[in-house]
């Protein structure tokens, strides 16, 4: 399967984002992806993981107003306001 659902590393450290906003980081082999949340427990919002995909199933991602950040050595981010992913299915 392609997703997961525990947390996995590094965690998006951007804390000046909008509600319901998105941080994709992009590795050599996973994407993961995170939203920022408020809620009751957190008022001042919080990352929350919603899925990893295998970069061999060829995800497809649209995302709108997305704001890349400088690549480090083992990946990159990506912050955006909206996420949508498509699986090349075959």
């Amino acid at each position: 399967m392609a997703t997961r659902t525990t947390a996995p590393e590094p965690t998006p450290e951007r804390g000046d984002v909008l509600p319901d906003s998105y941080a994709v980081y992009v590795g050599a082999e996973r994407i993961n992806v995170w939203q920022y949340r408020v809620n009751i427990s957190e008022r001042d919002g919080a990352w929350y993981f919603v899925e990893s995909l295998d970069r061999e199933q060829g995800p497809k991602l649209s995302m709108d107003q997305a704001s890349p950040m400088p690549p480090s050595a083992e990946g990159y981010w990506i912050y955006s306001r909206t996420y949508d992913c498509e699986l090349d299915c075959e």
